[in-house]
């Protein structure tokens, strides 16, 4: 079995991994993730002057990516997807979806201190609404058909006795989507509700610890195993598919 993450680091340690997101980009938001996809395809060229800004690579790199046909060989070999999607913001510079890294200036470690200034004073950051997200993951989906995805959404947190407004949101849109369109859906608060807050999350809120990724790896596993059993079994009996 091959499972191909597109997401952050917080799935980055998923057994069976391709790694293709860990080599060439952390994705945050739908649109990533389709464009990271294009790319892998070879439908898109990273060839612009401003493409460097795309992925998480060649930003830290400091340096355009260079394409290896490993790339598409690995994808088309993967038997399962897992889409992590944290975001409703999407970066938005000409016809290209930017990293955050290389264009928000209160990121921590000032990546975007080598983003050309015109370029980040003509980057937009626009949310995404919610049938465009719907409709992002049922394009993902098609890219990637036959084989299945899980989605994953980011940990549910409060700030000072209240939750994050825009990421509960988020959380909440993306179980609908994945409820409607018949979609796996992996909600990591459901599976740290013994913990408190500080017991599983890192100060900024964002990232997770040793501890909450062992407990959402292992959930993660065993939700690919069973897609990749059940898919297996259905390619043995055809007739079962449509059933």
């Amino acid at each position: 079995m091959i499972v191909t993450p597109f997401g952050s680091c917080r799935i980055e340690g998923i057994a069976h991994s391709s790694n293709l997101s860990n080599e060439i980009s952390y994705t945050h938001c739908t649109k990533e993730i389709i464009q990271l996809i294009k790319y892998i395809n070879g439908d898109i060229k990273l060839q612009n002057y401003y493409d460097r800004f795309c992925m998480r690579t060649s930003i830290i790199n400091k340096e355009f990516m260079k394409y290896e046909p490993s790339f598409k060989e690995r994808f088309d070999k993967t038997d399962v997807f897992v889409l992590e999607i944290t975001s409703m913001k999407k970066y938005i510079y000409k016809d290209r979806y930017f990293s955050h890294i290389a264009v928000d200036k209160r990121i921590f470690d000032k990546n975007y201190k080598n983003t050309p200034e015109d370029i980040l004073n003509e980057t937009n950051v626009i949310l995404q609404t919610d049938e465009e997200i719907e409709n992002d993951i049922l394009e993902i989906q098609k890219l990637v058909f036959p084989r299945p995805i899980i989605v994953v959404s980011h940990v549910n947190v409060t700030y000072k006795g209240k939750k994050l407004e825009k990421r509960d949101y988020l959380i909440t849109l993306l179980e609908k989507i994945c409820k409607k369109n018949k979609i796996m859906f992996i909600n990591p608060t459901n599976l740290l509700t013994q913990f408190e807050q500080s017991d599983i999350m890192e100060p900024d809120l964002g990232h997770i610890n040793p501890i909450t990724k062992h407990i959402l790896y292992n959930h993660i596993n065993l939700c690919t195993s069973y897609i990749f059993q059940k898919g297996d079994f259905y390619k043995r009996d055809p007739i079962l598919l449509h059933q």
